[in-house]
C-alpha cells in the first residue's frame, strides 16, 4: 500500500486546529448577529413609533434617523462581507479534506 495516502498526526493536528478556528469564528459571528438583529428589531419598533407621530418628527430626529440608518447598513455591509470570508474559509477546509 503506498505511503502518500497515509495522513501524518501533524496534519490531523492541523486539520482539527482549522476546524476549532472555523467553528470559533461562526459561533461568534452567531452570537454578534443575534445581537445585532435584536438592536434592529428594537430600532425598528422605535422607528414604528415615531412613523405614528410624523409631528414629533423634527430635523433632528430625522438627521438621527437618518444617522442610525447609514450605520446599520454599514453594519449589514459588514456582516454579509464576514459571512462571504467564513463561507469561503469553509469551502476550502472542505476541499482540504
Amino acid at each position: 500500500m503506498s505511503e502518500s495516502n497515509t495522513i501524518t498526526p501533524g496534519a490531523l493536528l492541523d486539520h482539527e486546529a482549522k476546524r476549532k478556528q472555523l467553528t470559533s469564528k461562526s459561533l461568534e459571528l452567531s452570537d454578534d448577529f443575534s445581537k445585532f438583529s435584536d438592536e434592529c428589531s428594537f430600532l425598528c419598533d422605535a422607528f414604528a413609533a415615531v412613523a405614528r407621530e410624523p409631528e414629533c418628527i423634527t430635523p433632528q430626529t430625522s438627521e438621527g434617523i437618518w444617522h442610525v440608518c447609514y450605520k446599520l447598513k454599514i453594519q449589514v455591509r459588514k456582516y454579509r462581507d464576514q459571512i462571504d470570508t467564513l463561507h469561503n474559509d469553509l469551502r476550502h477546509f472542505k476541499l482540504e479534506q
